[in-house]
């Protein structure tokens, strides 16, 4: 199981758990975001997480974690023999009780037009709509907080982190995925913009130069080039250009040291 993904290697978790149990559970939460797809920051789950009736006897123990809450039919769906909450409650669950980072990394994952492979992009509209009905739960004001943050345009849960800690530092909320003219044909589009600064912001995992998906065909080496070329002509177009890794979205203090040299104003 070591040469698995983190999210194989879960998924293995979840059906190893299924399979000891008698009466099928619902797979929810947490577990239930992995099933899904979806980003999960800080870490994977370590325990399977299932949803279980209020009134049911169940505990947390032995490798699960239970969450005793009111499903309705619509909440949960059957994929591949399994029983799970399905993206929409997921979400919300995740909005009610997770840490903010959690809750708003999944929550950009599923706004966004073209990262889900296994669901529908949801609306946020629809999203808030779904939170607001749940009436007066716990957890429903961090959930409305999530959901309200939320934002279609990230393109991997780095960026979303990184909007997460720019609002959290003081600073004022970019506009995401902005086109600029490329000179050789077509755009560019940019992780960040604040264009009254005329400041552009990038994030720069490791997957830009590394991964398949990103390279499109491309040595490491020509993706380096490419980005060059690609600043500069930003640059030439009177903007700024700023640039940080996960290392430095994690160290609080970096970021800000970075944006505040990019000239941009902070409240804190």
């Amino acid at each position: 199981m070591n040469s698995l993904t983190p999210r194989a290697r879960h998924l293995a978790q979840i059906h190893a758990i299924v399979e000891t149990r008698r009466i099928r559970p619902i797979i929810g939460h947490l577990s239930a975001a992995v099933f899904w797809g979806m980003p999960i920051r800080p870490s994977m789950p370590s325990t399977v997480h299932m949803v279980v009736p209020p009134s049911s006897g169940a505990h947390s123990k032995n490798g699960v974690t239970v969450h005793k809450e009111h499903l309705s039919d619509g909440d949960v769906l059957e994929v591949g023999g399994l029983l799970v909450t399905s993206p929409m409650r997921t979400l919300i669950d995740l909005a009610r009780v997770s840490p903010f980072v959690t809750a708003v990394t999944a929550l950009d994952f599923a706004l966004h037009k073209k990262r889900s492979t296994l669901f529908v992009p949801l609306v946020k509209s629809a999203v808030v709509e779904s939170v607001d009905a749940l009436g007066a739960v716990r957890g429903y004001s961090r959930a409305r907080r999530a959901v309200q943050f939320s934002r279609s345009g990230a393109d991997n849960a780095g960026e979303t982190h990184s909007r997460i800690v720019i609002a959290e530092l003081g600073f004022p909320s970019p506009e995401l995925q902005v086109r600029h003219v490329n000179p050789r044909g077509g755009y560019y589009y940019v992780d960040f913009e604040w264009p009254e600064f005329r400041r552009i912001g990038e994030f720069d995992g490791r997957g830009k130069y590394l991964k398949s998906e990103y390279l499109d065909r491309m040595s490491p080496g020509d993706a380096v080039v490419e980005e060059k070329i690609r600043e500069d002509h930003l640059r030439a177009q009177s903007n700024g250009v700023s640039r940080w890794s996960p290392g430095e979205v994690n160290n609080r203090r970096e970021l800000r040291r970075i944006l505040l040299e990019a000239g941009l104003p902070c409240s804190r």
